[in-house]
């Protein structure tokens, strides 16, 4: 059973095919005719659109002019960033973050500023039969007639512009070139001269942190007396080990002197003088590293006057390391030019002298496939019509189905 049910499907399926074979075979005139009528209009209309000028053409010859620019991709680092790293600060970016100038060279040339400039340069409106919405739509046509190819892994931007007049394309490519490279010259001038502004405002601020600084300090270690406040607590201490160590001694010379002596020597009465001397000079010196430690008549503590020291010093640390290292970047922004190129032009356009479009070949061989694919269609159609109208009851069934139509 199995084997007849697929022997069935195998002779219907054959049969099927010699079927549609044979329609194609008995209408193939029609075939012919209809892929010959096709393409011959095609060619007629290829033939026509070259024959015409380019402004009346269906189909004119479109030309494609081409520039190439390389983008640099290395940038100054900005001036926080100076400041930090020379504080020791990491300042590392990740490649994923990093600033790119294909980027930017991208929004520049969409931008409207140059648009409207390229434009009204060559009169696109009028070229281009623009009579509404003048501006957007211009734009709108300017932007779908350029192309923009920009490859990141070699940094390279190329600019092409199409158009039926090749000598009018490669005109409007190159002054898009030079529209780009002017927005470059005057605003990256711009931003040299605030740079290099704003770097001389923070050098002449930083010399004046340091100079207010150093005068706070000079007036510290002039009050005290001292290069800094460690000298200021050794030299005290010092001075009153002297003077305990004088005391020390000058009472062994009254205790081996007054073995010997009268009460009333003028000698022995001398070298108690002298003690009382020395024990005066000890509690003045206690009493002034007492006031050192304690606030008194308006003078610091001593811990006060360490820790201001400190921070004083600190803070003038700080105040020259920026100083050093604004000082080499504000030299070499005097020595730079005003502009530095963000691009280098690699190529500029030149006339085309082959069309980048219609593919006219390629045309007609499309009209040629779809006029045999609509004889096919027709072959197949005329075919049903014709055995509707061999079968009465089809014929009839149809005409039954008229009258229902036309009756409703």
């Amino acid at each position: 059973m199995g084997a007849e049910r697929e022997g069935g499907s195998e002779r219907s399926l054959s049969e099927g095919l010699l079927y549609y074979i044979s329609i194609l075979l008995e209408y193939r005139r029609l075939i012919l005719a209809t892929t010959a009528t096709v393409t011959a209009a095609t060619l007629l209309f290829c033939a026509l659109s070259l024959v015409l000028p380019a402004e009346k053409s269906p189909l004119p010859n479109i030309y494609a002019a081409q520039a190439s620019i390389l983008i640099q991709q290395t940038g100054q680092a900005d001036l926080t960033g100076s400041i930090l790293g020379g504080l020791g600060f990491d300042q590392r970016v990740s490649q994923s973050t990093a600033f790119d100038n294909g980027d930017l060279v991208l929004e520049i040339l969409r931008s409207r500023a140059l648009l409207d400039r390229l434009i009204e340069e060559y009169d696109m409106a009028e070229r281009y039969r623009v009579k509404t919405n003048i501006k957007g739509k211009t734009r709108a046509l300017v932007l779908k007639k350029t192309i923009f190819d920009y490859s990141r892994n070699t940094g390279s931007l190329k600019i092409t512009f199409e158009d039926i007049d090749p000598v009018y394309a490669c005109r409007v490519v190159n002054s898009m070139v030079g529209l780009l490279d002017e927005w470059f010259n005057q605003n990256r001038g711009m931003a040299k001269q605030k740079q290099r502004k704003m770097l001389e405002e923070k050098i002449e601020e930083v010399k004046n942190d340091i100079s207010v600084l150093q005068e706070r300090l000079k007036e510290l270690q002039r009050k005290y007396g001292v290069l800094n406040v460690q000298d200021l607590g050794t030299s005290q201490a010092a001075s009153l080990a002297n003077l305990r160590s004088q005391l020390i001694l000058k009472e062994i010379d009254i205790k081996n002197y007054s073995s010997f002596s009268k009460i009333d020597d003028p000698r022995l009465e001398q070298l108690k003088t002298e003690r009382q001397n020395l024990l005066d000079l000890i509690g003045q010196n206690q009493a002034s590293m007492l006031d050192s430690s304690q606030a008194r008549d308006g003078q610091k503590s001593l811990p006060d006057v360490a820790q201001e020291f400190t921070q004083l010093t600190l803070q003038l640390d700080i105040q020259q390391r920026i100083y050093n290292t604004l000082s080499p970047q504000y030299e070499a922004a005097k020595l730079t030019p005003e502009s530095e190129p963000i691009f280098q032009v690699l190529e500029m356009a030149e006339v085309p002298d082959n069309k980048s479009r219609p593919e006219r070949a390629r045309i007609v061989l499309l009209a040629a496939l779809f006029g045999l694919a609509a004889g096919i269609a027709a072959a197949i159609a005329a075919n049903m019509v014709q055995r509707i109208r061999r079968d009465p009851e089809k014929l009839k069934y149809f005409s039954l189905e008229r009258k229902k139509g036309a009756s409703s």
